[in-house]
């Protein structure tokens, strides 16, 4: 390679296919490095036989580098090497409003009882008998996501709270919004120029790629929202703070041992409520659905 080369926009021409092949490959690469490196943390720390689910503070080290190497990284390099304006590409440049932010913080609490309904809706899935051994894989993978959570929440204190809030919240709304929204929105608009297909498009493969099925209609209600939030506002700051605040209020909901228990914030809706629960969750969708018409026009106006 010539030492003059520069790969800011070398692949721009490319066709949609090959991008996302090349995304395909930073998130190979960028996976690899960040397995290493946490597994060396631990093995440096606790020795080679050492048992990571022993260590919830190790496995947040090793989710914090995931989300940077399987997510940051791959969107910033696609971002760089597909286009000649990476800040446009990602769309990061913009500032958000105070006062949209606000209301982006009162949808998402709008909006969170349709997700628990969902929720619930959605484990009530059964597959038909001949497909049971996919079922069984689909539950294994489901409760395995659920142990690693709780294992992560399971330490008391004010530092273990803070460091799920920066690893599970910021973390994670950052780098996942800069690759589901910032990079695969974007490819996928190569695809086609209906805004609809891109993002719900993109939304399933964030659903599809958190590998906990029996929630994917939930999340992917979600990915569609910040989809929809980021198509509005040509800023990717505004999906991130969206989801940072759907990740943070679960992290400290289920952090508290009173609060945990409560139907509203572990999602386990009793048949007891769940008629009073779902006509509340229908009167908060509509104040949603009103709300983000004018979220819409705001943030389309101040494009």
């Amino acid at each position: 390679m010539p030492e003059n080369m520069n790969l800011k926009g070398f692949y721009a021409g490319k066709p949609a296919l090959f991008q996302i092949f090349l995304l395909l490959l930073f998130m190979l690469a960028g996976g690899f490095i960040s397995s290493v490196l946490g597994m060396g943390v631990l093995f440096l720390t606790h020795g080679v036989k050492a048992d990571i689910y022993q260590y919830p503070g190790i496995m947040r080290t090793l989710q914090f580098l995931s989300s940077i190497g399987m997510f940051l990284f791959p969107a910033i390099a696609v971002a760089w090497t597909c286009s000649n304006r990476p800040s446009w590409y990602l769309s990061i440049k913009k500032t958000p409003n105070v006062r949209i932010m606000l209301l982006i913080l009162i949808s998402m609490y709008l909006f969170s009882p349709t997700i628990t309904l969902t929720g619930v809706l959605n484990k009530q899935m059964e597959l038909p008998s001949i497909l049971a051994p996919i079922e069984n894989w689909m539950r294994t993978q489901e409760d395995a996501a659920e142990h690693m959570t709780e294992l992560l929440l399971s330490e008391g204190g004010i530092l273990t709270l803070l460091s799920n809030l920066i690893v599970i919240a910021v973390t994670a709304a950052i780098t996942e919004e800069f690759l589901f929204r910032g990079t695969i929105q974007r490819i996928i608009g190569k695809w086609s120029p209906n805004h609809h297909i891109i993002i719900w498009s993109a939304a399933f493969i964030f659903s599809a790629f958190h590998m906990q099925f029996f929630g994917f209609i939930p999340r992917l209600l979600l990915g569609a929202y910040f989809g929809y939030l980021l198509y509005w506002s040509k800023c990717i700051w505004i999906p991130v703070f969206a989801h940072f605040v759907n990740n943070a209020t679960a992290v400290i909901g289920m952090s508290n041992s009173r609060w945990k228990n409560l139907e509203l914030v572990s999602g386990d809706i009793s048949d007891a409520h769940l008629l009073s629960f779902a006509s509340m969750a229908f009167v908060t969708l509509i104040s949603f659905i009103i709300l983000n018409k004018y979220i819409r026009k705001e943030l389309i106006k101040g494009n």
